[in-house]
């Protein structure tokens, strides 16, 4: 069954990937104008939910899966139909764009139904391996302690959902409703973004031959799962979870619990590392780091509402984005879809790591001369600066689209030809 949590990850990495280049270029001077405005808000949405929500939490799953050696059937059919859901509303720009922080929504039949399917069969899929996880949550092995620490968090994550649609208010008001609704769940996601990230970190470096135990680290991913629990009470403290002061909380909670449990990790991984440019495993994992560190910077730097705030965001979510590619490459032999990584494989990191590095400085820069965020074209501004960040931010998309382009269709392709040579 985790071949098929693998596809699923791949198909939704590859229609948001595509998404992402539609936003991109419909930000970029001289060409936004070929991109339909009216649509930007959709392909917007549909690509967060598709490349980022549903991408990181169908491998999450996957990860699981192969972990705790369990499957629930009843729980993949429920996140695919889910995902159809997703995917088919994004791309027909059907019902009310709203551009929420962490779950961007769609008010149509057709998402919210994918929505709720999906997230229905991702919780049943935790409470299965539920027992197993808090068996192993402080074990020495990074892998399975990091594994054990993401399942918590994902049950977690799922039960914020109750206290915060009692705060979320009139269903009317739908940009407050659904940014109240998935405010502190999200928060929660990048709890659980991190503890996979670490998974992906320590597994990288068992295929590059650096098995680690961890000595009091272990120990240290308890604060994920105790910040969440702080993030828990935010629905319940502030009676708007989304009033200035919930938000300093939230952000604070955020800063500390997750930010500097990563850095003793991080540390951890690089102290140790002997760097092969040729080897994928090699180069995924230090742009990895490099795209991690520097979305983190952009934050401790200070980020207001404006281009550095997704600059922020698309640094640590990509790091692992990067990171289970090259994992993918692994699977792929594992599984018996291929014996022989190609030489594609080898170059893709790079393309995806410099475009995304490239892209993520675009916006950053863009963002410090106020260029603002969820926003179609140029026409806002004359800046020079601006538009140069934006010059270098589309540059850096098409490099990022091409490898994320070619690790889609070479993971596919290995799939198809392996199933017709079996046929």
């Amino acid at each position: 069954m985790d071949k098929k949590w693998f596809l699923l990850s791949i198909v939704s990495l590859g229609l948001g990937g595509f998404l992402a280049f539609v936003v991109a270029m419909a930000r970029t001077p001289g060409v936004y104008k070929y991109f339909p405005p009216g649509y930007f808000y959709y392909a917007l949405i549909g690509h967060v939910d598709l490349a980022i929500v549903i991408f990181l939490l169908s491998f999450t799953i996957l990860i699981w899966s192969r972990t705790y050696k369990k499957d629930l059937k009843l729980a993949f059919y429920l996140s695919f139909l889910g995902f159809i859901g997703v995917a088919l509303s994004s791309f027909l720009g059907k019902g009310i764009a709203v551009s929420n922080n962490y779950l961007p929504t769609i008010v149509h039949p057709l998402f919210l139904s994918g929505i709720v399917l999906y997230f229905l069969g991702f919780t049943l899929y935790a409470l299965l391996v539920s027992k197993e996880a808090l068996l192993t949550l402080f074990s020495k092995e990074p892998i399975k302690n990091s594994v054990a620490t993401s399942v918590i968090l994902g049950l977690l994550m799922m039960v914020a959902v109750i206290p915060s649609y009692l705060r979320a208010g009139d269903p009317s008001n739908i940009y407050i409703f659904y940014e109240r609704l998935f405010w502190t769940p999200g928060h929660i996601h990048q709890f659980l973004n991190g503890a996979i990230l670490l998974y992906a970190w320590y597994y990288l470096l068992h295929l590059l031959g650096k098995d680690k135990e961890l000595g009091f680290l272990r120990f240290v991913n308890i604060s994920f799962i105790l910040f969440a629990l702080l993030m828990l009470l935010v629905p319940v403290l502030y009676s708007d979870p989304i009033s200035r002061n919930a938000k300093i909380f939230t952000e604070i909670s955020y800063a500390v619990g997750l930010g500097i449990p990563m850095f003793l990790h991080a540390f951890n991984v690089i102290r140790d590392m002997r760097w092969d440019w040729k080897n994928p495993f090699s180069s995924a994992l230090f742009f990895s780091l490099c795209l991690y560190f520097l979305g983190v910077f952009i934050a401790y730097a200070g980020i207001k509402a404006d281009l550095r705030v997704p600059a922020h965001y698309h640094g640590t979510v990509t790091s692992l984005t990067l990171a289970l590619m090259a994992i993918s490459y692994k699977l792929l032999r594992e599984y018996g879809y291929t014996k022989k990584l190609s030489t594609l494989t080898k170059i893709q990191p790079y393309l995806y790591g410099v475009g995304m590095i490239m892209f993520i400085l675009g916006l950053y820069f863009a963002g410090r001369e106020g260029a603002p965020r969820k926003t179609y074209g140029t026409g806002y501004t004359q800046d020079p600066t601006v538009l140069a960040s934006l010059i270098i931010m589309g540059v850096g998309t098409m490099m990022a689209v091409i490898g994320g382009v070619l690790f889609v269709l070479y993971i596919l392709k290995s799939v198809l030809m392996y199933h017709e040579d079996k046929g």
